[in-house]
């Protein structure tokens, strides 16, 4: 046998194991083809890909460049290599990849596609609307675009349209896991929690049975084994919560397991090292080994703390990887996912009356859900000193998504009974252009003065909260209310007006907050209620300042900041449903 044939017969026998989905196989065989003649494009081709599927990005990145050095017309390893470039963080080179596969090839369906996100990532939101309709173009099915143009629309606070685009996908596709769960983000911010919770039964039912029922055993262990499975152990809101109540939790008679759904990491990801027994990376896992590693661990209760949004592993829920699984603090929903035994909230932002809008247990924290990090917070940046004028700023920092028509009209409705105000809006969403556009647009067509608005992208999240000494109220959105934001308000002593919503399916969260603080005056029933209370509350300026000074205190000593109170209640809690498995 000559030495091609040789090589031929083992690229074969490769590509037989990466169709039958044997990848430690393939990628070995096809490692020896490569050892055998560095050249074979399909060989650099194939093997790149599944380390692009393996999440292993740099590796895959030089064997596709190999692959374009031997063939540079064909259209696939450049859109991969997009992908890899993307992944990478390097956004402007993986564009010019996706560019050149569709100067190759012009109805890739999927360059166009991938074109869009990165498109989009880079903040250019026309140019991304623009690709993913080409590639429906080119294919009337493609539900990944569609999905995709539901994201984007999204973020534009468009629901109607962009739900619109979900529903699409899943027109085209079913069992579209991921629209399912697109649609059930949106469907949090309808004043319809039956329709939710609705949805999330059949996104339920999508999610695959990976094994057989597991016999879990009883542990021996004098201490609890606490997981927590996330894809936002990085600078996030949740971490935000996590960091001091970990650090508490670290002394108790627990052993405390991350898993981690994320490559990205940084300095918070290190202070969670700092405080987690176990640290054990599973994003570049599949469900099943995801269950079984977990299975491994032996874990007496898990936590789900990502839910719907990005970075989430429900499905490895469905599959029971502890006698006990909760969801708590990064999805304030049901999750629609009936092996969860409990939801984690509080006698304000989930009260037991609200039981049949979650397929979970409610489970009852004492005072509150979770309580705000301050260990890593400047107090300092406190001031009241550059506030001295007439003008009442209120504000909101909450995110786009949340400013529906509805909480544009009310504010506006108030902004034009107080001419001399100003509306202070905050977010990341609005450095993008066609964001930032859109609201100011919206804003103004309910009759508010340009001059009276002022909006403002990142920043850094001291000069973040910085920004709260220029505001005297805090407006909440609704249905939707805020939750870190809240928080936050509240640590730098500015209060905020809250608005209940009995349908919804979120938390409480503004209700809770006030509630803790014993702000009660400032949760409203109504639209009209919301609007007479922030007319009120505006009348004095000076007032206004003092309350600041006086909340900050008051909050500081409040269930909100109190990390050690916190963590013993949330201990407590761990005990006792610890004794119901």
């Amino acid at each position: 046998m000559n030495k091609k044939n040789s090589i031929e017969e083992i690229f074969v026998e490769a590509f037989k194991n990466l169709e039958k989905n044997n990848l430690d196989a393939a990628e070995k065989l096809f490692d020896e083809v490569l050892k055998m003649d560095q050249n074979h494009f399909k060989a650099n081709f194939f093997l790149a890909s599944m380390l692009l599927q393996k999440r292993q990005f740099e590796k895959a990145k030089e064997l596709f460049l190999k692959a374009i050095s031997i063939n540079p017309n064909y259209s696939e390893p450049y859109n991969n290599l997009g992908i890899a470039m993307k992944e990478l963080g390097q956004k402007s080179e993986s564009i010019t990849y996706f560019q050149k596969a569709i100067q190759i090839e012009p109805n890739h369906k999927m360059a166009h596609n991938n074109l869009g996100i990165a498109l989009k990532e880079l903040g250019k939101y026309q140019e991304a609307i623009n690709s993913y309709e080409k590639a429906i173009e080119v294919d009337p099915n493609n539900t990944n675009a569609f999905n995709n143009l539901g994201i984007i629309f999204t973020e534009f606070g468009d629901i109607k349209k962009s739900t619109s685009y979900f529903k699409k996908a899943i027109e085209i596709q079913t069992n579209n896991k991921l629209a399912h769960a697109n649609l059930l983000f949106n469907l949090c911010w309808l004043n319809s929690s039956k329709e939710y919770l609705d949805l999330s039964k059949k996104y339920y039912n999508l999610i695959p049975d990976y094994s057989e029922r597991y016999s879990f055993h009883t542990s021996r262990e004098k201490f609890l084994k606490v997981g927590f499975v996330s894809g936002d152990f990085k600078n996030h809101p949740v971490a935000y919560f996590l960091i001091d109540t970990l650090k508490n939790l670290k002394e108790k008679n627990l052993k405390l397991f991350a898993y981690s759904n994320d490559l990205l990491e940084d300095d918070y990801t290190k202070l969670f090292k700092e405080n987690f027994h176990s640290w054990k990376q599973i994003s570049d896992k599949n469900d099943q080994d995801v269950i079984n590693l977990i299975r491994k661990d032996n874990i007496d209760i898990l936590f789900d703390l990502s839910g719907h949004s990005k970075g989430g592993r429900l499905t490895i829920f469905k599959n029971r990887c502890a006698p006990i699984q909760a969801s708590w603090s990064g999805w304030l929903a049901s999750t629609g996912v009936k092996e969860i035994d409990y939801i984690i909230g509080d006698p304000y932002v989930t009260p037991l009356s609200d039981q049949s809008k979650f397929v979970e247990k409610i489970y009852q924290l004492k005072n509150i859900w979770q309580s705000l990090s301050t260990s890593n917070l400047d107090p300092k940046i406190f001031t009241t000193e550059n506030n001295t004028d007439d003008l009442i700023t209120f504000g909101s920092f909450n995110n786009t998504i949340k400013l529906n028509e509805t909480v544009i009209k009310t504010w506006a409705k108030i902004f034009n009974e107080i001419p001399k105000s100003k509306l202070f809006l905050k977010y990341s969403s609005f450095d993008v252009p066609e964001i930032k556009k859109k609201f100011f647009q919206k804003i103004i067509s309910f009759g508010v003065d340009e001059n009276q608005i002022i909006i403002e992208g990142r920043s850094s999240r001291k000069d973040y909260l910085k920004c709260y000494n220029r505001i005297d109220i805090a407006l909440d959105s609704f249905p939707v209310t805020g939750g870190t934001t809240s928080f936050e308000a509240s640590y730098m002593g500015v209060p905020t007006l809250t608005k209940v919503s009995e349908n919804n399916a979120w938390f409480k969260s503004g209700v809770s907050i006030n509630k803790n603080l014993n702000m009660d005056d400032w949760i409203a029933k109504t639209e009209e209620e919301y609007i007479s209370k922030a007319i009120k509350f505006s009348e004095n300026k000076k007032k206004l300042i003092n309350l600041k000074k006086e909340l900050r205190n008051l909050a500081f000593k409040s269930p909100l900041f109190d990390s050690v109170s916190f963590a013993n209640n949330f201990y407590e809690m761990l005990l006792d449903i610890s004794k119901k498995k």
